[in-house]
Parts: structure tokens; sequence; C-alpha cells
């Protein structure tokens, strides 16, 4: 199939929101095709991850952007029209999917795209709960890691006022039991590079995907008790699109 194309400085899930702002011209003119009455597209588009260059770009730098060639098919669930003509969706991850020739003759990059096929893989639903107390874990440890740094004086903040942001912050996450969409949760949970979020996209199955979060996990909690990693600001801690 065909969709417009936006690549962007970010990982998205399927399962998984992701709120944009469009300001750029091309990618307003895709926003109003995408919510058009009658589009051909049906609110969706594809993206993937920058690996060079910019969203932004024009005259010399248009074509100076790559990208992975495996992104995301995303979903227009909703649109706001700015009084400056700008635009601001909420987009949702359909599915993975692999992006082929782009054409960039028109107002905006359209790719031909194909869906990769969802598969859980062997042992994918045993993994589940593994990985959903190693989340639990390491979430603790983010907790008590922060809670430590602010007592001993690393932090500008009380040590309540600390306590009080990261229980606001750091709810129990309670992961779905389908193991595709579990691994596609914690991807998007996880506080690591864009490159590592780019290949849990594009591992084949979700038994991969969950046992490599597994790891991850148990190596990033491991850190923090060891006192490796420097303090996390709760500030730091809210979920950002990019």
């Amino acid at each position: 199939m065909r969709l417009p194309y936006f690549p962007l400085h970010a990982v998205l899930f399927p399962h998984l929101p992701l709120p944009l702002h469009c300001f750029e011209e091309r990618y307003k003119a895709m926003a109003a095709d995408l919510v058009a009455d009658g589009s051909p597209y049906g609110g969706r588009f594809v993206t993937s991850m920058i690996t060079e260059g910019s969203e932004v770009a024009s005259g010399e730098r248009r074509g100076r952007t790559r990208a992975r060639a495996i992104g995301t098919v995303a979903e227009v669930r909703s649109a706001d029209r700015l009084p400056d003509g700008d635009w601001v969706l909420l987009v949702v991850g359909v599915s993975r999917a692999r992006i082929g020739t782009v054409s960039r003759a028109g107002a905006y990059p359209v790719a031909e795209v194909a869906p990769l096929p969802e598969v859980a893989g062997v042992g994918a639903d045993r993994l589940v709960p593994m990985v959903q107390g190693a989340l639990d874990r390491y979430l603790s440890t983010v907790k008590r890691y922060v809670v430590a740094a602010a007592s001993n004086g690393q932090m500008e903040m009380k040590t309540p006022d600390v306590a009080a942001s990261l229980d606001a912050v750091l709810k129990p996450i309670h992961l779905p039991p389908d193991p595709l969409a579990a691994s596609y949760a914690v991807g998007g949970v996880l506080q690591i590079e864009l490159s590592r979020k780019q290949q849990l996209l594009e591992l084949p199955d979700a038994a991969d995907r969950l046992r490599t979060e597994l790891e991850i996990l148990q190596r990033e909690s491991s850190l923090l008790a060891d006192g490796a990693m420097p303090p996390v600001a709760p500030a730091e801690l809210r979920y950002h699109p990019n």
C-alpha cells in the first residue's frame, strides 16, 4: 500500500500513542489530507526513526534525511488545527511495516509500505510474567535510588517532595497478557537510547523482544542498585514523545 511518510526522531511502537506537532508546510499538508473527508489514506501514515538529518528540512537539505527501513503504521485518533495553520495530532501505532520506495514528487513524501507479520514466538506467554516482575523491580529501584540521592543532598528537591513526586509518576504498570502487546508496552516504557528502541522494534517476534527487554530491565536495575548511574530527576521520568 502507499501511505504518507513522516520520518521522526522517535520510535513508535504498535498500540502506543504519540503526540505530534506538524508545523512544516509539507507535514501540515499531510495532516490536512489524512483527516479530510474521503481521504484515501483513512487517517493512516507511516513513520520510522531518523538516522541522519532532521524532520525539518528545506532546499538542498530536503533529500538528506535518512531513516530506518522498518517503521510503524500510525493512525490519527485526534486532530486539531491551530489558528496559525499548524496541526496537533494524537496518533497510535497500528502495526510494524517495511518501508520501500519513497516518492517526494508531491506536497509530502509518500512511501510504498508492506506490513510485517505479528508473531508471538516460542515461549512468549511464559516470558510476560517474568518481564512484569523485572519491570516492577526496575521501577522500585528507580524510586529508591532517586529518594536516596535526594536524602544525600544531590538534588534540589526535599526528600518527602521527591518521594511524593515519584509516587505520582512511577505508578504500577500492569502489562497486558498478550505477549505482543506486552512487548511493545515495555519498549515504550524503557528509558533507553532511540537506537536501542529501534532494535527492539525490529526484532522478529514478541519472544525475542521480551527476552531482550528482560535483560535490559535487569541490567538497568543492577546499575541503579550499584550506584553506577547518575541521579534521575523526577521531571525527567515523565512521558516524552521523542
